[in-house]
């Protein structure tokens, strides 16, 4: 029997006024995690931050959507990869674990584990 899909997904900050070198990084991200055997990645895309003065919104994140089988490996693979692709501070993994929703957010060079999101 396979393992239940379990969802992930990481949010990277980005600079609005700048292009975002990260997102043309999704492929090298769903290899490290099919080469593992952990998951892939299902999709991808910018979400807008708040409202501006002037009415607009700039992307305030890139969002990449992961399904994975092993959520351990999956998030090692992805604090790996994430490093070597040099993501912003603030980036950060979201996934659940035993009903309880769970990030990993990158800061100085490596990742705060298990931070409880309330």
């Amino acid at each position: 029997m396979k393992a239940p899909a379990l969802f992930i997904y990481v949010k990277v900050p980005v600079d609005a006024d700048l292009p975002d070198p990260f997102h043309s990084r999704e492929e090298q991200i769903d290899q490290a995690l099919q080469h593992s055997g952990a998951g892939s990645v299902i999709g991808w895309g910018d979400s807008l931050g708040d409202e501006r003065a002037d009415g607009s919104r700039a992307v305030a994140f890139h969002r990449i959507d992961i399904t994975a089988t092993d959520l351990a490996t999956a998030r090692s693979v992805l604090q790996t990869v994430l490093g070597a692709l040099s993501v912003a501070s603030g980036t950060e993994i979201h996934y659940t674990r035993d009903g309880t929703a769970l990030m990993d957010v990158w800061a100085l060079f490596q990742f705060a584990i298990e931070t409880v999101i309330i």
